[in-house]
């Protein structure tokens, strides 16, 4: 599996965005990005400068944008950005990580809910990217679901979302040891969901937080 399988259905995807901003919401009927945006606030305030990665329809950078100073949002589709909120403080760039450029550094950079549309070698690379674009003493905050007892990879037709579907969702613990490698100190996990988010017994959603000395 690799990000390029993953980009054919979120492309297809795009397209229903342009009548529901919902639709990113896999898991039908289920929307938590109120408990993700509290969880980020506990790290950020009025001073943070943020890098959201795979923003989406902007579900969560909606409800906190203005408790920050500044967000700037990587999405691949436009069709998605569209709906995110037109603020002075928010920098929309349509591109993929592998592509993005700057020379600006963040206090925090966000990956809510993409991660397992990459394997381990190119999750290898987005952190290794996110490290140098943190500032000194800033934090990376992922929230994904993660293998339970060992990675666990999705490839091929899905019933529910009746279309093809790839995703990797790797062992928690291998995540945090990919991270220790890279650099990343004070790597803390977190069991930010209710019971009823979980709906597999092999995966569970988990919030991690890693710091950059």
């Amino acid at each position: 599996m690799k990000n390029e399988d993953a980009l054919k259905f979120f492309e297809n995807m795009s397209q229903i965005a342009k009548e529901n901003p919902n639709c990113v919401k896999l898991a039908k009927n289920t929307d938590f990005t109120d408990i993700d945006s509290d969880f980020i606030l506990k790290y950020a305030d009025k001073t943070s400068d943020i890098l959201d990665i795979g923003t989406g329809t902007g579900l969560i950078v909606n409800k906190i944008y203005n408790k920050v100073n500044y967000i700037e949002c990587l999405e691949p589709f436009k069709n998605f950005s569209k709906y995110i909120v037109k603020n002075k403080n928010i920098k929309v760039v349509n591109e993929n990580i592998f592509e993005y450029k700057t020379d600006r550094k963040f206090d925090i950079i966000t990956i809510f809910g993409s991660m397992h549309y990459f394997n381990k070698e190119e999750a290898e690379k987005i952190y290794s990217l996110t490290y140098k674009l943190l500032k000194s003493n800033g934090e990376l905050i992922i929230k994904n679901q993660f293998g339970v007892v060992e990675d666990v990879t999705v490839q091929g037709y899905s019933e529910e979302q009746k279309t093809d579907y790839y995703a990797q969702y790797r062992h928690l613990e291998k995540e945090v040891k990919l991270l220790k490698n890279i650099g990343y100190t004070k790597v803390q996990t977190f069991d930010i969901y209710p019971p009823e988010a979980n709906r597999w017994q092999n995966t569970h959603f988990y919030a991690i937080v890693a710091n950059k000395k």
